[in-house]
């Protein structure tokens, strides 16, 4: 069977009895085009199932309608929401979205970025990713417009839309604090990321004025993933002097950690209080309940790919930094250190976190 003939703008000139000139003016939406004819032209259009041509407006434009989207790890949970901000804005500006996952691999996101600048992308959306080597900036000063999203160069001015990396986390460990912790321990994310480095910098500044005693063992050089937290879980679960309470570097991060108390007959918040970082779904999940950090990842999303439409549209235009606030998420994973319950404090059930172990991140969302 032979596919149906593709429907044109010559066709629906036909169908309207109008110039081609006429019709191409108003589905292109140009002014010279009274409202009437605009509405005959798209009625016309409609009715025959006329779809305009990328490749033509592409040539037009000279312009080839599509963004590429670099993120560490597809599987994480919260990589979805960033990625779905971004595809808010390119449905709407029409236009076609490529993700590529790097894995936080510094070669592999090399190659995808010169893939993407191959395919003649209008620009790139960078999430988590390596920005400060010289082989990444080569590639990005010398190619498309892009925006930075959660990790940032302190050398460079760059478009960047991230979260506020210090309230959230200030507001985490005073609660702790105002419940009666003292023993505060927290899992720094990799080394090479700016909100890693930031949020330890806030934590240290917290302790420091609350006059809490920050021991270098409460201090677990660790990363985002679960795995990394069943490390860290561990690691503060075997301490003779175990800390009341955990700041992880993610929720995925947290789950580890919890897990890693179950492992050892602990009682998750009763034996060890845990709080996480960005406010997963699964966070809420009643048998897991997390306190958490909540990030405004689609909203994070969103704002990035319209600095990027911006930065397209006017080239010369200054580079901008967006961060927007974080919020502080309290349920039932934290109480006091001598076991009093806030609200329904329970027990993390392991089949609950089994949800997670196969949506372990090997990569860093920061």
């Amino acid at each position: 069977m032979r596919d149906k003939k593709r429907v044109t703008i010559k066709d629906v000139a036909q169908e309207t009895g109008l110039a081609l000139s006429t019709v191409s003016n108003a589905l292109a939406g140009k002014t010279n085009v009274s409202d009437e004819t605009r509405a005959l032209v798209r009625a016309a259009a409609e009715k025959l199932g006329y779809r305009a041509s990328v490749v033509a407006r592409a040539l037009r434009m000279q312009r080839s309608f599509t963004i590429g989207v670099l993120i560490a790890d597809v599987s994480n949970p919260s990589s979805a929401d960033f990625v779905r901000g971004v595809e808010d804005v390119v449905l709407r500006e029409k236009c076609t979205l490529l993700l590529c996952n790097t894995d936080g691999d510094e070669e592999k996101q090399l190659s995808h970025m010169h893939t993407l600048i191959d395919r003649q992308v209008d620009g790139m959306v960078l999430i988590s990713q390596h920005c400060t080597s010289a082989k990444v900036r080569e590639l990005l000063d010398a190619s498309v417009p892009f925006v930075l999203v959660q990790r940032r160069s302190a050398r460079h001015k760059d478009n960047y839309v991230g979260s506020d990396n210090c309230k959230g986390l200030s507001q985490a460990i005073h609660y702790a604090y105002s419940l009666g912790h003292r023993r505060i321990a927290f899992v720094q994310g990799p080394d090479d990321s700016s909100a890693a480095r930031e949020r330890l910098e806030t934590f240290l500044t917290t302790a420091d004025r609350l006059k809490l005693k920050v021991e270098q063992d409460l201090i677990y050089r660790g990363d985002y993933t679960f795995d990394g937290g069943v490390a860290a879980g561990r690691y503060f679960c075997a301490m003779r002097r175990r800390p009341t309470c955990v700041l992880a570097s993610s929720d995925i991060n947290a789950l580890g950690i919890i897990q890693s108390a179950l492992d050892a007959d602990l009682t998750v918040p009763s034996d060890l209080s845990v709080i996480g970082l960005d406010d997963i779904s699964l966070a809420s999940f009643r048998r897991i309940d997390l306190t958490t950090i909540q990030l405004q990842k689609r909203d994070i999303g969103v704002a990035a790919a319209e600095l990027l439409m911006r930065q397209i549209r006017q080239p010369s235009s200054r580079p901008q930094q967006i961060v927007l606030p974080t919020k502080l998420i309290i349920r039932g994973s934290v109480v006091a250190p001598a076991g009093k319950p806030i609200g329904k404090a329970r027990k993390p059930a392991a089949q609950a976190l089994a949800l997670v172990r196969t949506a372990s991140p090997a990569a860093s969302a920061e």
